[in-house]
C-alpha cells in the first residue's frame, strides 16, 4: 500500500520530473557532439525513456482519483491532468503506428513510393539460379554511441547463416586493402596546383570527372587521363601529355600526348595544372572503411562492418551508409548463395500516385535566396477513381487519405522536388485534443474565482518572515570616447540624409534605403551607429567620395590587444592605411596571417585568429565602399530583378539617354555634396528614385516605408532605452529599499513620476516594435535580436500588470528589460532587418514565437523577485523584521502568480510551435534541442509551482531560490540552444558566441547571496 501511495505522490512526481528533464538535457548534448541518431539511440527511442512517460501518466491518473479531481470545483485541474494524459497517449500512438518519410519526384514523372526516415537492415539470399530463397528486414537505427551487439540468423532452406554487426565507423573514408578475392583498384590524390587534394578511388571499368578533367581506370569512355593494368603492372597516359617526378630520387620524365608510362607509388604525375599522386595500386584489392578525422575531412558517410558466418566459413562485408543515398547494398557469396545486405531507408508503397507537373522557385530580387518554392502536383487514385490537382508549398500541405505531404526541398537544377510524407492521423488527433484541453484549463484557471491561481495566499508556504522590502540586481554600462580626427570632406548632414532615401539592393537581395545599409556597414566596421558625431551616411559618403583622406581615419574596430600590437596601433581603432598600403604597391599587412588562419581547422583557432578574420572582413567592407560595390542603386535591364552599380547598369542600358544618365549621376551627386547645394541633392535623389520605380520590375517600398526605415535607424530607440530602463529602475529600487528600511512614507509623488517616465519609455518601445514590423513586413521575432527586444517589451509589460499588487515589480522589470536590451546589442547579435526564409512565413510561427518569448518576460520577473526576496532575507534584522516579513510574503505570492503565468504562456507557446512544425514539415515533435529544452523548462517550472506540496520544499526560501535558479533553464533554452547547440532553431553560424566574463561573476554573486540568505533564514526560524 505504501508503494502505491508513493507511486501517486507529489514526491514521486518531482523525482520523475527531475529524471525526465535530466535525460532530455543530456540527450541534447549527445546530439550536439555525436548527431541526432546517437541521441535517439541512447535516450529518445529507449524503453526506459518510455517507462518514465508511462510512470508520469500513472502518477497523473492516481492523483486524479486520490484527490477526486472530477468534482465540479476541481474541473480545471482535472482538465490539466487529462490533457497531459492525452498528449502522452498521442505520443505513444504516433510512436507505434505513425511513420514519416520522403518522396523525390522529377518534373513530368510519377511516383507511388516513398522512403522512410527510419533505417532498416535487410538480408536477401539468392541461390545459384538467382531466385530469392530467404529474406529478412528489420528496423535498425544505429549511431557512433549505439551498442554494437546486433545479430541476425537466416536460413536458406538447408543451413543457418548468422550475420553479426562487428563495428560501426562514423565519418568513414575509403581505403584499399589487398585481398586474394579482390578486384583491381587504384587510389589517387588529385589536386590543382592551388587547392586541397581530393582522394579518388577507381575500380576497374570506372571513371570520374574532377577539376574539369576525366580520369578512368580501364573505363569504356574516352578520358583525359587513362590508367590500365597490364601483366601486373600499372600504366598511365594522357591525351595532353604528362610529366612524372620520383619522390625518392627526384628524377623527372616527360611523355608526349598518348604515350604510356609506368605508374608506381611515390610518384607525382602532372597533367597541365593537375597533380596526381598514387596512394594505392592493387591488382587484387577491396575497398574497406577507415575512420577519418572530422576536423580534417567530412566524408558524409558511415560504414557498418558485418561478419557473415555459415558452416565453417566466415567473411567480412562492408555496408556504406551515405548521406546522399536512401540505402546502400553490399553483396557477398557464401555456400553457393549470394547474400545481399542493405542498410538504409525502407520503401513504403502509397495507395495512389503523385505526378510532378511543375516545380516553381521564386527568389528575392538580386539574391540567390529563395523567397518561396512550390510543387504543382496531381494525385491519381485508381482505387477511388479520382484525379486531384494540388499545389504544395511551405506551410501549405497536401492531405489525402490520411497522408500529409509537405514541401521539404528541391533539386539543384530546380527540376525536381523533395516532399516530406507523414502518416499519423490518429496520433495527431489525440495529441491535438490534449493541446485543446490544456489551453481550456489555462483559460479556466485564470477566470474561475476558486482556482489556486486566484486564491493563493502566503499561508501556502511555511514561513517565519512576515514583511519586507525590495532591492536590486544590475549591471552598469560605461562607454569611452573615440579619438578625434580630421579629414578634408565631411558631407553635409541634411544632404547625406536626403541621399539616404535612395534605395539599394543589399547582399541578401532586400531592397532598402541607403541610410539603412550605411548603418549596417558602420556597425559592422566600427561597432558604432555614429562616428565622432557623424551619421553613418556621412561616413559612408566620405569613404566613397574622398577615400584618399578617409583611409587615414582610424575607423576599423580591432578588439584583440595582441593584434593591436602587431599592427602598431595604440587603441582599438585602425585606419585602412594602417592595414593596406594603397599609396604604394597595395601590400596588405594581414595577408599572411589571414591565409594561415583559414588553413587552420575551426577548433584550432584562438581569440586572435578569430579577431583576424573579423578585421579582415571589416577591411574588405571598407574596400568595397571605395570600389562602389555597395551602390547597387539601378535595376539591370537583363531580364532579371537584380540591381547593380552605375557601371554595371550601363552595360544593360537600353538607350543613350539612360547611358548618359547612369554615367553622370555619381559625379553630379558628388559635385552637389561638395558644394553644399542641398536643392540639387534633393532633385538628383528624386531622379534616382524615379529611375528605380520605372525599371525595377517589382513593387518597391513606398515613400512612407522608406521614410519609416530612415526614422527607425536615426532614432535608435532600443539602443537608447536600455540605459534608460536600467537607470530609472535602479533609482526606483534604491528609493523603495531606503524607504522600507527607514519606514518613511513620503515618496509617493516621486515614485509616480518615475512610473510615468517608464511608461513613456514603454510606449516608445512599443512604437519601435511596430515600426520594425511595418518596415520588415513580418512580426519582429524572426531572429535573436528581434526576440530579445520583444522579450524586453513583455518583461516591462509584466511589471505594469503586477504594479498594483506591489510597487516593487515595475522597477524590477525595468532593470531586467534594460539588461535584456543590453544583451540584444552585444556583438554576437545582428540588428539588421532581413527578409524571411519560406518556412518562417507562417501565422502559426508568429503566434508561437510571440507567446513563448512573452513567457520569458514573466519567468524573468520571477527570477528578479526571487533575488529581491533573498536580498531582503539577508538584510533583515530585529528592527525591520516585521516589515520585511510582510513584504517577502507579498512578493512571494506575486512571484507564484508571475511564474504561473509564465508557465502557462511557455506551455501554450511550445505546443503552438508543435502545431507550426506539423503544418510546416510534418512532425509536431521531433526532439530538436530547442523544443526539447522548452519541454525541460516546462517541467522545471511545473516542479517549482508544485514545490509547496513537496516535503522539503514547502518554505518561502525554497520557493524563491527555485524561482531564481530555474531561470537558468530559460537561458539555456534561448542562448544555449540558439548559440551553442546545433539544431533547426540555432541563430548561430560558425563558432559559438563567447560566454561573457560577467556571467561567471554574476553566478558567483548569486550563489553567495543564496548561501547568506539561507544562513540568515535558519536564524530566523530559530526565533520564529
Amino acid at each position: 500500500m505504501k508503494t502505491i501511495r508513493f507511486l501517486f505522490s507529489p514526491v514521486f512526481m518531482g523525482i520523475l520530473f527531475f529524471v525526465f528533464a535530466a535525460a532530455m538535457a543530456i540527450a541534447t548534448f549527445i546530439e550536439n557532439d555525436f548527431g541526432s541518431s546517437a541521441s535517439y539511440g541512447l535516450v529518445y527511442n529507449t524503453r526506459w525513456f518510455e517507462l518514465i512517460m508511462v510512470l508520469l501518466a500513472a502518477n497523473l491518473t492516481g492523483q486524479l482519483i486520490i484527490h477526486k479531481l472530477f468534482r465540479k470545483n476541481k474541473l480545471p485541474v482535472a482538465l490539466f491532468h487529462l490533457s497531459f494524459l492525452l498528449m502522452i497517449t498521442g505520443a505513444g500512438i504516433t510512436r507505434y503506428t505513425g511513420w514519416e518519410g520522403t518522396i523525390h519526384i522529377r518534373e513530368g514523372e510519377t511516383e507511388n513510393a516513398c522512403y522512410s526516415n527510419d533505417n532498416y537492415l535487410s538480408i536477401r539470399v539468392k541461390d545459384n539460379k538467382g531466385e530469392i530463397v530467404a529474406e529478412d528486414t528489420r528496423l535498425l537505427n544505429i549511431s557512433s554511441l549505439s551498442s554494437r551487439k546486433h545479430s541476425r540468423t537466416i536460413n536458406d532452406g538447408n543451413e543457418d547463416y548468422e550475420l553479426i554487426l562487428s563495428d560501426f565507423i562514423p565519418n568513414a573514408a575509403e581505403s584499399i586493402k589487398d585481398s586474394p578475392d579482390g578486384d583491381p583498384v587504384v587510389s589517387l590524390l588529385v589536386t590543382r596546383e592551388i587547392g586541397r587534394g581530393v582522394q579518388l578511388i577507381l575500380r576497374r571499368g570506372e571513371s570520374q570527372s574532377l577539376f574539369d578533367f576525366t580520369i578512368g581506370f580501364e573505363s569504356p569512355e574516352e578520358t583525359d587521363v587513362k590508367i590500365w593494368l597490364d601483366s601486373g603492372n600499372f600504366l598511365i597516359k594522357s591525351k595532353y601529355g604528362l610529366s612524372m617526378r620520383s619522390m625518392m630520387s627526384d628524377e623527372t620524365a616527360v611523355s608526349d600526348p598518348g604515350m604510356e608510362m609506368s605508374l608506381k607509388l611515390m610518384q607525382v604525375i602532372i597533367v597541365r595544372d593537375l597533380r596526381i599522386v598514387p596512394r594505392a595500386l592493387s591488382p587484387a584489392g577491396e575497398i574497406i572503411p577507415a575512420a577519418a578525422d572530422p576536423e580534417q575531412q567530412n566524408t558524409g558517410q558511415n560504414a557498418l562492418v558485418f561478419d557473415l558466418s555459415g558452416g565453417n566459413e566466415t567473411k567480412t562485408v562492408y555496408v556504406w551508409d551515405r548521406q546522399e543515398e536512401y540505402f546502400s547494398v553490399a553483396s557477398i557469396r557464401m555456400g553457393g548463395n549470394e547474400f545481399e545486405i542493405s542498410y538504409g531507408s525502407g520503401i513504403k508503397k502509397l495507395p495512389f500516385e503523385l505526378r510532378l507537373n511543375d516545380f516553381i522557385l521564386e527568389r528575392y530580387p538580386g539574391s540567390a535566396s529563395p523567397s518561396g518554392y512550390k510543387s504543382d502536383v496531381t494525385v491519381t487514385d485508381t482505387e477511388k477513381g479520382t484525379e486531384k490537382p494540388s499545389q504544395i508549398f511551405m506551410n501549405n500541405i497536401l492531405k489525402y487519405r490520411g497522408f500529409r505531404f509537405y514541401q521539404s526541398s528541391f533539386d539543384q537544377d530546380e527540376k525536381g522536388t523533395v516532399l516530406s510524407v507523414n502518416h499519423d492521423m490518429a496520433g495527431m488527433m489525440v495529441t491535438y485534443t490534449g493541446y485543446g484541453l490544456l489551453f481550456l484549463f489555462i483559460i479556466l484557471s485564470l477566470v474561475i474565482r476558486s482556482s489556486s491561481f486566484r486564491n493563493i495566499e502566503p499561508s501556502a508556504w511555511s514561513s517565519s518572515l512576515r514583511r519586507g522590502a525590495i532591492t536590486l540586481f544590475f549591471i552598469l554600462i560605461v562607454s569611452g570616447l573615440s579619438p578625434s580626427f580630421s579629414q578634408n570632406f565631411i558631407p553635409d548632414k541634411e544632404s547625406s540624409d536626403e541621399l539616404g532615401k535612395i534605395l539599394v539592393q543589399d547582399q541578401k537581395g532586400r531592397t532598402k534605403p541607403l541610410f539603412a545599409l550605411s548603418n549596417d556597414i558602420l556597425r559592422k566596421v566600427a561597432r558604432e551607429n555614429k562616428f565622432e558625431g557623424n551619421t553613418s551616411m556621412q561616413v559612408f559618403l566620405g569613404l566613397f567620395l574622398d577615400f584618399a583622406n578617409w583611409q587615414d581615419v582610424p575607423l576599423i574596430k580591432v578588439s584583440n590587444k595582441d593584434l593591436q600590437k602587431s599592427l602598431g596601433i595604440n587603441n582599438n581603432l585602425a585606419a585602412f592605411s594602417d592595414l593596406v598600403d594603397m599609396r604604394g604597391r597595395g601590400a596588405y599587412k594581414l595577408a599572411e596571417q589571414v591565409d594561415a588562419v583559414y588553413q587552420k581547422s575551426p577548433g584550432e583557432r584562438d581569440k586572435k585568429d578569430k579577431e583576424i578574420m573579423k578585421v579582415d572582413e571589416r577591411v574588405n567592407i571598407v574596400y568595397m565602399i571605395y570600389r562602389g560595390n555597395f551602390l547597387k542603386m539601378f535595376p539591370l535591364k537583363d531580364g532579371t530583378r537584380n540591381w547593380g552599380s552605375p557601371d554595371e547598369a550601363i552595360k544593360t542600358a537600353m538607350s543613350r539617354e539612360d547611358s548618359a544618365y547612369l554615367h553622370n549621376i555619381i559625379p553630379l551627386l558628388a559635385e552637389a555634396l561638395q558644394s553644399g547645394n542641398n536643392a540639387a541633392v534633393r532633385q538628383l535623389t528624386e531622379s534616382v528614385l524615379d529611375y528605380q520605380e520605372r525599371f525595377a520590375g517589382y513593387n518597391l517600398p513606398s515613400d512612407l516605408k522608406i521614410q519609416a526605415e530612415v526614422v527607425y535607424y536615426r532614432m535608435g530607440i532600443f539602443e537608447r532605452l536600455f540605459p534608460f530602463y536600467a537607470g530609472t529602475g535602479l533609482i526606483m529600487l534604491i528609493i523603495l529599499i531606503a524607504n522600507l528600511i527607514s519606514g518613511r512614507k513620503n515618496i509617493a509623488l516621486l515614485i509616480r513620476l518615475l512610473t510615468w517616465l517608464l511608461l513613456t519609455g514603454f510606449l516608445l518601445h512599443t512604437f519601435g516594435l511596430g515600426l520594425r514590423w511595418y518596415i520588415s513586413g513580418h512580426s519582429p521575432m524572426s531572429n535573436g535580436y528581434e526576440s530579445m527586444i520583444f522579450i524586453s517589451w513583455v518583461t516591462l509589460l509584466a511589471g505594469f500588470i503586477f504594479n498594483r499588487k506591489s510597487v516593487f515589480t515595475l522597477p524590477a522589470t525595468a532593470v531586467l528589460a534594460g539588461l535584456t536590451l543590453l544583451v540584444a546589442h552585444m556583438s554576437f547579435m545582428d540588428p539588421e532587418i532581413t527578409s524571411l526564409v519560406p518556412v518562417l512565413q507562417s501565422y502559426w510561427l508568429t503566434l508561437h514565437v510571440s507567446v513563448i518569448t512573452g513567457s520569458y518576460g514573466f519567468l524573468g520577473l520571477g527570477a528578479i523577485i526571487g533575488i529581491i526576496n533573498l536580498i531582503l532575507i539577508s538584510l533583515s534584522g530585529t528592527g525591520n523584521r516585521e516589515r520585511i516579513s510582510d513584504t517577502v510574503d507579498e512578493l512571494t505570492v506575486i512571484n507564484f502568480k508571475t511564474l504561473t503565468l509564465g508557465l502557462y504562456f511557455l506551455t501554450i507557446g511550445t505546443f503552438l510551435g508543435a502545431i507550426w512544425a506539423n503544418e510546416s514539415w510534418g512532425r509536431y515533435w521531433g526532439w530538436d534541442p530547442k523544443e526539447t529544452w522548452s519541454l525541460i523548462t516546462i517541467i522545471i517550472y511545473a516542479f517549482v509551482t508544485h514545490s509547496r506540496q513537496i516535503q522539503g520544499f514547502k518554505d518561502i526560501y525554497s520557493f524563491n531560490i527555485l524561482s531564481l535558479f530555474s531561470f537558468s533553464s530559460v537561458l539555456m533554452t534561448y542562448f544555449g540552444v540558439n548559440y551553442y547547440l546545433s539544431g533547426l532553431h540555432s541563430y548561430a553560424g560558425g563558432d559559438p558566441a563567447p560566454v561573457p566574463a560577467f556571467v561567471y561573476i554574476v553566478l558567483f554573486i548569486l550563489i553567495s547571496l543564496s548561501i547568506t540568505a539561507y544562513l540568515k533564514y535558519k536564524g530566523w526560524k530559530k526565533h520564529a
